[in-house]
């Protein structure tokens, strides 16, 4: 009985100073500002996690963490992730973080009307995107590589694309949130999305035309390079039609520099010489493609136009626009603008 006892009682004090220690550090923690990093790999268990964490020094004892999970189940599910633990911080603090997953950091794009595919490449090579992996989603033509096919199944409007178009006329212009691990897809499907949004019943409504959706927001991308207002996208958008309808070519400066990339306000004689077959002024008809990226009120222009008797129009270098229905008119106003 003496022995039973004593065995007790060291049990019980066994017991006690156990606690004593266990519950400060599974459940209150005494975290600092000094942080540890860890990562844990895809099918981490709770064991590899407390091993993983008491090599780092985020925990004192992985055999203690391995005790805490066997009351707490969270501690069974931790997440495969990067980590920045808080040195000191308790057991239960520690699951509950390896359960949630890593921390997540949100990104702001501001995409403007007229931007291309090239500057939202840029944009997100900045932000630590590969070049490859976002030419591979949207299209790359310096690679011959068109947009990911996973696309052209999931939207509508991208099925009758030709089969080595580029996503360029279709990532919808605005400000976007993303979180940064799922860049680029995370952006490029909200922008595609807002686009089938902004775009409902356009296809429709250009086939009564008869045009097609695809032919509309090429329109629009070259009238979002040439035009300010709606109003005057919408005169700019009719006169691209009546010369088309005319037989005439589009002789679009936009689409020039679109070729040549050197974004020239006025193409030079070499540049008009360019044989791309976005150089309307060589080629008839409709670019190829798109341009840019055209916002909503160059869809609106181009998909509802105003009528007119004009064929030709040019700013002058304050912005004004003048529209001509002859070339002699046209001659006439470039002299006014130009003092040519």
């Amino acid at each position: 009985m003496k022995y039973f006892l004593l065995a007790l009682g060291v049990l019980v004090v066994g017991a006690g100073l156990f606690l004593a220690w266990f519950v400060p550090v599974a459940f209150l923690g005494s975290p600092t500002q000094q942080t540890v990093h860890v990562a844990l790999d895809e099918n981490a268990t709770a064991d590899d996690a407390s091993r993983i964490l008491a090599s780092k020094g985020a925990i004192a004892s992985a055999w203690g963490y391995r005790v805490y999970a066997v009351i707490d189940a969270t501690a069974k599910r931790p997440k495969a992730g990067e980590y920045d633990l808080a040195l000191g911080s308790s057991y239960r603090n520690i699951a509950r973080q390896l359960a949630l997953g890593p921390a997540r950091n949100e990104t702001e794009f501001r995409l403007l009307e007229g931007q291309t595919l090239d500057d939202e490449k840029a944009l997100l090579i900045e932000r630590g995107v590969s070049a490859v992996s976002v030419g591979d989603l949207i299209g790359d033509p310096a690679r011959d590589k068109p947009f990911a096919k996973a696309l052209r199944e999931q939207f509508a409007f991208l099925k009758d694309l030709p089969e080595d178009a580029t996503l360029e006329g279709y990532l919808f212009p605005d400000t976007y949130r993303v979180w940064q691990d799922q860049l680029p897809l995370g952006l490029v499907l909200k922008q595609l999305n807002r686009f089938a949004d902004i775009s409902e019943g356009y296809a429709d409504k250009a086939k009564a035309q008869g045009r097609s959706l695809s032919e509309v927001v090429t329109l629009a991308s070259i009238v979002e390079k040439e035009g300010r207002t709606l109003e005057e996208k919408k005169v700019i958008a009719g006169i691209f039609l009546n010369r088309i309808k005319g037989n005439m070519r589009l002789q679009s400066d936009a689409t020039v520099n679109y070729a040549t990339k050197a974004g020239r306000a006025r193409p030079t004689l070499d540049d008009l010489e360019n044989d791309s077959p976005y150089n309307t002024y060589r080629h008839d008809g409709l670019p190829p493609g798109p341009i840019c990226n055209p916002g909503q009120d160059s869809l609106e222009a181009a998909l509802n136009p105003t009528p007119s008797e004009y064929y030709y129009y040019l700013h002058d270098d304050t912005g004004k626009i003048y529209y001509a229905r002859t070339i002699e008119e046209h001659r006439v106003n470039r002299s006014k603008a130009y003092g040519e």
